[in-house]
């Protein structure tokens, strides 16, 4: 889709620099696109697909992958052999689905329930099912390791993961709060419009991502958190064509220790903008592509915009308003952002302006106590330009970032990059102001 949305569509469609007048948006990650197609929902229509599993994914079966699977981490990750658990009645419920008796193994019976070493296959069925293996607590230690979601099946109740999920076209997953252990993983979800959700599978209200160090987990497919979306540890990869709406409320930070990458044709964004606090901070690493899987095609980083409370007369900002001091991307003393790329004039990160609405419900609680609100609040909010910026502290290598959408003044930089050189970034037709005025010295 990403390739679609290239910097052709993304930048050079526009020909004027935004104002107030000319308010460009774009779809939520929960709104359906027309006509929209990926390559891992496409992939449900391949030979072999009813066969591929979380435990045996099927690398070499053509069609079933992205051209570069070989290259990921997790298709190098090997894996002992353990038990391996189907849903014995499918199409019927249970919220004790961590029980023997709803399983079999080898076609027989269970005589054993789940446990950490056990992979778990919920199959297709002809009318909608799901199962439980939790207690309702959230953030528990993985109750097992792989998981594969059939159609129409769905895995419910707060829990963990440590190992591979392939969730098939019509599956889903409902309160997937945490990624946790020390192995190369997948998760993976087929669906774009689904029986149970949206456009994008929402795991939880608060996720968190809490891979022990060296270990990393590739995300394909369209995910979303309905609040927060947290980076601990470990390295987290967005893979080809997919995409990552964060939570529109707390912020995300991407932790000393750990890192983001994007791989081709992928995004991060919020699922629809927030106009208070900052949208994303890095004490780590975020990186497009990887230095042994370098981009052949845009990445996007999508930050939202921010009124500066202006739209609500603000001033001060904090305790979930609107403020002056609220911007895009804050890169502390500690983070790094750079760009492995094949060619830095064709495959680039591009960091813009998410174009994003917020929702009713955010509208809501940014007015709470103040005499602007409902619909007046939301005209004046539409108004307001769709420009982002953001605050260097840390490490940004230019080469290979493409810029725009960007207010005056709104890159705060200890030293500003010289302009026209190789190893500047380029910029998009859409800022606010020429190149060398989107800089400020950081205070």
């Amino acid at each position: 889709m990403l390739a679609r949305l290239s910097c052709v569509c993304l930048i050079a469609a526009l020909a004027a620099p935004l104002i107030a007048s000319e308010i460009i948006t774009e779809p939520t990650i929960t709104t359906k696109v027309d006509g929209e197609t990926r390559w891992y929902a496409d992939a449900a229509q391949v030979p072999g697909y009813a066969d591929a599993t979380a435990h045996n994914p099927g690398y070499d079966v053509p069609g079933l992958w992205h051209d570069r699977v070989k290259k990921s981490l997790h298709a190098k990750q090997e894996w002992p052999k353990v038990r391996v658990l189907v849903w014995a009645n499918p199409g019927k419920s249970a919220k004790d689905g961590f029980e023997a008796k709803h399983w079999l193994e080898d076609g027989k019976p269970a005589t054993a329930p789940i446990d950490e070493n056990t992979d778990l296959v919920l199959p297709d069925a002809k009318g909608n099912y799901w199962v439980s293996v939790g207690n309702g607590k959230k953030y528990q230690a993985a109750k097992f390791r792989h998981l594969t979601v059939g159609s129409k099946a769905a895995m419910v109740g707060h829990f963990a993961m440590r190992g591979n999920l392939w969730v098939k076209r019509g599956g889903t997953v409902q309160y997937l709060d945490s990624a946790v252990g020390g192995d190369h993983c997948f998760w993976r979800i087929d669906n774009i419009i689904s029986d149970h959700d949206r456009r994008s599978t929402s795991l939880v209200d608060h996720f968190h991502f809490k891979k022990e160090a060296g270990s990393s987990q590739e995300f394909i497919g369209l995910y979303r958190s309905e609040d927060n979306w947290q980076f601990h540890s470990g390295l987290f990869i967005i893979g080809p064509d997919s995409e990552i709406g964060m939570g529109s409320r707390t912020p995300p930070k991407i932790a000393d220790g750990a890192a983001v990458a994007l791989m081709d044709g992928a995004k991060l964004s919020r699922r629809e903008n927030c106009d208070w606090q900052d949208d994303l901070t890095v004490i780590g690493t975020l990186t497009a592509g990887l230095e042994d899987r370098p981009l052949k095609r845009d990445a996007r980083l999508a930050l939202g915009w921010k009124s500066k409370g202006k739209a609500i007369d603000s001033t001060k900002g904090g305790h979930r308003k609107p403020g002056p001091d609220d911007v895009g991307m804050v890169v502390q003393e500690s983070g790094v952002i750079k760009v492995f790329s094949t060619d830095p004039k064709q495959a680039r990160l591009i960091i813009n302006c998410n174009k994003r609405d917020p929702n009713w419900g955010q509208i809501e609680i940014i007015t709470r106590k103040l005499p602007v609100s409902g619909e007046e609040a939301k005209e004046r909010m539409q108004k307001i330009p769709r420009l982002t910026d953001m605050v260097i502290k840390g490490t940004v290598d230019w080469t290979g970032i493409v810029l725009d959408d960007i207010r005056t003044g709104g890159i705060k930089v200890p030293s500003v990059p010289k302009i026209g050189s190789a190893d500047a970034p380029v910029f998009g037709d859409h800022n606010e102001a020429a190149p060398a005025d989107l800089f400020a010295p950081l205070q």
